[in-house]
């Protein structure tokens, strides 16, 4: 009777028409409702990681084309990890929500369709969103014009795009009601940059179009658990139930912005041990269109937050649902009540505007979110107002050149940087000097995330002679462009004194001139940042296939203190093409592998390159890494081993013996 009583009441509240809203960079026009027999094919993306591996943002988080954000702790790739690297994961599971009155041949209904409600880790994505993808890929396009997925359409370094609709009355997983559609398909676009704070966030624009029945009173909402906690600590995945009792969250009302970081327990902060992940997330609400937030007389903005329940009577409905959206009111959590504190709590939450009066068949509207990530809250608060620029400057932000096409050749203890001069012709539209290249810098080290500059060069003649070093290109610059893989590369560094086998982490960047108002802009490293192990190329030494080290040890400095799958040994000065055998000193093959120098790219030994989670590796072509587990997926007991190469060109074979001493760390896994 109650929520009858409320759905009549919201029914005759009356709506003013209002016209489609103006286009931006990004909007969409309206489209036409995909019919049942489209291509429906739910698909998840990174939302910063390249085709390679390579993260270009800070912020990695997991986007779909239904409507659901983070992958639920469904695997260890992202959901949303903060730094990226260091396994710190913030956020379980989001989703779109939209809410609004509508009828359809049975008549006026509230209807609120879902991408994500309070579920447990053991649910799909797939099956608890109520909306359905539209096509069978999301695009992928780059602003960057040396990227190969260049558009001049695109908004940033990397805009990930995905279509979905709410028109299928199909019932998600654990819900108490079937869905009842509203009639819209959404436009995602995801927008990702790799320097300065933007590289610290990933704005979600949403672009909601009605294709059925008048829709009035419309919100738009994010609903989130957020949930911050160290992925690298736990050797089960998902976590067990005490990793979501550690949520302290926040709410800055001046920003719109919900904020989140792990506290292990009460009192705060006293007992929080934020050392165990101290990074600050937050999710930002930045506009809509047509209205603003700005104005309470025509926008309202709503942040509620609960403690976690799934199923719950009070939120197992369209109506309540949407009382919820379109309360208008903002829960207190200053002081924190006792069942959204961390350790007695576990809260999700709720971020959503509105009202839109009306939206005709046909009419679109804009909602513009931004996920955010900072080492504290003071940092947390100026990135907020830097995606608020952003937005308000309609995505058109000063932007540094783009990081140079790079090539890494792998020699014996050496490196060698190749790249293209692509960024010296970049123009940035919001520079008074649009064509503002000024130099390069290239950095390596042996931790990705520990990057250090080893050489800056930049360009001399007035006015370039006022930023960096004032060198010149012409140290680096090749007499002849040389050609590598169909690429032509115009500069060459190199980098010597280093350890084979070991891994080292390369990049280099481009930087601009800077104005008096804006400082000197710098592209991120992620945009072509590589892993590479220096070992001899062909031909670089010529005493024949090594084995090192020889003993190994499980200690060895490489693969110290990893799981037992994370070891490894190199073969080196192989043959471009050979079979690698090793035996026991009984004669019983222990393993086998074939050898292609053009293309082994260390994959096989997870220790060396996961194409999970790893940056694209470059090794010397004449390397191999063996994993220390036999044929039969054993690891490799104490003992001397036999091994033997054959030359597939000649027939040639060399062998040779290798001994290998485990600890008692050898049941690490």
């Amino acid at each position: 009777m109650r929520r009858a009583l409320v759905l009549a009441l919201l029914l005759a509240v009356p709506g003013l028409a209002q016209s489609a809203p103006a286009a931006k960079r990004g909007s969409a026009s309206p489209r036409a409702a995909a019919a049942d027999t489209s291509a429906r094919v739910f698909v998840s993306l990174i939302s910063g990681r390249d085709e390679a591996g390579r993260d270009l943002n800070q912020m990695s988080i997991n986007v779909t084309n239904y409507g659901f954000v983070g992958n639920n702790f469904a695997s260890r790739t992202p959901s949303m990890e903060y730094p990226v690297g260091t396994g710190h994961e913030h956020l379980v599971r989001g989703g779109l929500w939209v809410g609004a009155l509508s009828a359809d041949a049975n008549g006026a209904f509230i209807g609120v369709s879902t991408g994500a409600r309070d579920g447990s880790t053991n649910q799909t994505a797939t099956s608890v969103t109520e909306y359905s993808p539209e096509g069978d890929r999301m695009l992928v396009q780059s602003s960057l014009p040396n990227n190969r997925r260049f558009s001049p359409n695109a908004v940033s370094e990397r805009d990930v795009v995905g279509h979905f609709d709410d028109l299928l009355a199909k019932r998600g997983q654990d819900q108490n009601e079937d869905h009842r559609p509203l009639g819209i398909t959404v436009r995602q676009e995801n927008y990702s940059w790799s320097f300065a704070d933007y590289q610290h966030m990933v704005f979600f624009h949403y672009v909601i179009t009605n294709t059925g029945a008048p829709l009035r009173n419309v919100y738009v909402g994010l609903y989130n658990e957020l949930a911050s906690g160290p992925k690298n600590a736990f050797s089960q995945w998902p976590p067990p139930g005490a990793w979501f009792s550690k949520k302290q969250i926040g709410w800055v009302d001046s920003l719109n912005l919900f904020t989140e970081r792990y506290c292990q327990s009460l009192p705060i902060p006293a007992s929080c041990q934020y050392s165990i992940t101290p990074e600050v997330v937050g999710l930002k609400l930045l506009g809509v269109r047509p209205g603003s937030i700005n104005n309470v007389l025509d926008k309202q903005v709503t942040m509620q937050a609960w403690d976690y329940a799934p199923g719950n009577a009070d939120r197992d409905e369209d109506v309540e649902l949407y009382g919820l959206m379109s309360s208008g009111t903002k829960t207190v959590l200053n002081p924190l009540p006792a069942d959204l504190s961390p350790r007695d709590g576990d809260p999700a939450e709720l971020l959503a505007v509105g009202p839109f009066a009306q939206v005709n068949p046909g009419d679109s509207i804009e909602v513009d979110f931004a996920y955010i990530g900072s080492a504290n809250e003071i940092d947390l608060i100026k990135r907020a107002r830097t995606a608020q620029r952003a937005y308000d400057l309609n995505y058109i932000v000063p932007v540094p050149p783009p990081s140079p096409r790079l090539k890494m050749v792998a020699r014996d203890n050496a490196m060698d940087f190749y790249w293209d001069e692509s960024p010296e012709f970049f123009e940035d539209p919001t520079s008074p000097n649009p064509r503002d290249f000024e130099g390069y810098r290239i950095y390596a080290g042996e931790n990705r995330d520990d990057l250090r500059l080893v050489a800056q060069f930049d360009l001399t003649a007035f006015p370039h002679d006022t930023t960096g070093f004032n060198t010149g290109l012409a140290p680096v610059r090749l007499a002849t462009p040389e050609v590598i893989d169909g690429v032509t590369y115009h500069y060459k560094y190199s980098l010597g004194s280093l350890k084979n086998g070991f891994k080292y982490f390369a990049s280099v960047t481009a930087y601009d001139l800077g104005t008096t108002e804006i400082e000197a802009l710098e592209s991120g490293r992620g945009q072509n940042e590589v892993m590479v192990v220096p070992a001899p190329r062909a031909g670089e030494r010529n005493q024949g296939v090594v084995v090192f080290p020889n003993p190994y040890r499980v200690e060895a400095r490489w693969d110290h203190g990893e799981g037992v799958r994370d070891h490894y040994l190199w073969f080196a000065n192989l043959p471009s093409q050979c079979t690698i055998r090793i035996y026991t000193l009984a004669g019983d093959l222990v393993y086998e592998a074939d050898f292609n120098g053009a293309t082994y790219n260390g994959s096989n030994a997870r220790g060396i390159y996961n194409p999970a989670n790893d940056l694209p590796a470059t090794l010397s072509g004449a390397s191999f890494g063996w994993d220390l587990v036999t044929r039969r997926g054993q690891a490799a007991a104490t003992g001397l081993y036999m091994w033997s190469v054959e030359d597939k060109s000649g027939g040639k074979t060399q062998v040779g013996k290798v001994l290998i001493v485990k600890s008692d760390r050898e049941g690490l896994q």
